[in-house]
């Protein structure tokens, strides 16, 4: 069992050792507050206590809750702006299609189902002497 002393160097000079700890371990639940001096008769405390922190604050709080929860807002309003951008340039671009498709039917005939002939490919270069 481990054991935290503190003291200071006037205490250690001027009062004898600490009795040695019982051999027998105790079992000291954490919510009971029992003073050292009750623990151990006939020690006496010389006023040093250990004095918790106080918790979080309230703005300690609200600062963990809030600043995640504008991340994530400001992550959605973006990711909805993005879309209804990429929706509007879709729905253009199909109206420009389709604008071309018209005018196409009311046209002249597509030049690309008219099949042309095939040209032959003649190369320019010399030929082998054996």
């Amino acid at each position: 069992m481990a054991r935290l002393l503190i003291s200071n160097t006037a205490s250690l000079t001027l009062s004898p050792p600490p009795p040695a700890p019982p051999s027998r371990g105790s079992f000291i639940p954490p919510h009971v507050n029992i003073s050292p001096a009750s623990r151990y008769p006939g020690r006496q405390t010389r006023g040093l206590e250990v004095v918790t922190g106080a918790g979080p604050t309230t703005s300690q709080y609200v600062f963990a809750f809030v600043l995640p929860l504008s991340l994530i807002a400001v992550t959605v309003f973006t990711s909805i702006r993005v879309a209804d951008k990429l929706d509007r340039d879709f729905l253009e671009e199909m109206a420009i299609n389709q604008a071309i498709r018209e005018t196409d039917e009311e046209g002249e005939p597509d030049k690309s189902t008219e099949e042309k002939p095939a040209l032959s490919r003649t190369r320019n270069r010399p030929k082998r002497e054996v």
